[in-house]
């Protein structure tokens, strides 16, 4: 009987993972303009956008679900080097009570000042977001950098 179970079990998981989407994400579609500044937050001790990029109207009544993945596309300049740029995908409307972590922490490294920065960061959706689809940048020094976004070529709102 136990065996059963664990049978049952690993071909509950297998299905879920079969039936999870990847939603797409591509920085420069972001509603809140091209530019993100980074600013001390005033309520802790790093330094976070003062305002995410907000891609929810590319995903209203299709967000994902845990178990779900994000593919966030980049392009951008920053006007100063940051060692390592914190990115994490959250809901930050006031039903979210303006910090719910959709996605793990993930990150870019060595970002220098004026370089284009271009990549892909793959995210697993741990919490399903109430309202709106954020993408929230942080580090730990006082360096005030202001990200230029532009497009890295993807289909924002796509899920494959």
């Amino acid at each position: 009987m136990k065996k059963i179970f664990m049978v049952a079990l690993a071909a509950l998981a297998l299905c879920g993972s079969i039936f999870a989407k990847t939603f797409v994400i591509d920085l420069g579609d972001s509603k809140n303009g091209s530019t993100i500044s980074i600013v001390k937050n005033p309520y802790a001790p790093n330094y976070q956008c003062e305002l995410p990029a907000d891609f929810t109207a590319f995903f209203e009544g299709n967000m994902p679900q845990p178990g779900d993945k994000i593919e966030l596309h980049y392009n951008f300049t920053s006007n100063v080097d940051i060692e390592w740029l914190n990115v994490v995908v959250i809901d930050n409307s006031e039903a979210a009570k303006y910090w719910l972590e959709i996605s793990d922490w993930k990150g870019v490294s060595n970002i220098k000042a004026g370089a284009p920065n271009v990549g892909v960061i793959e995210y697993k959706v741990v919490k399903k977001p109430i309202k709106n689809l954020t993408v929230m940048f942080s580090y730990d020094k006082a360096l005030n950098a202001k990200l230029t976004l532009a497009k890295a070529g993807a289909k924002t709102g796509s899920v494959k």
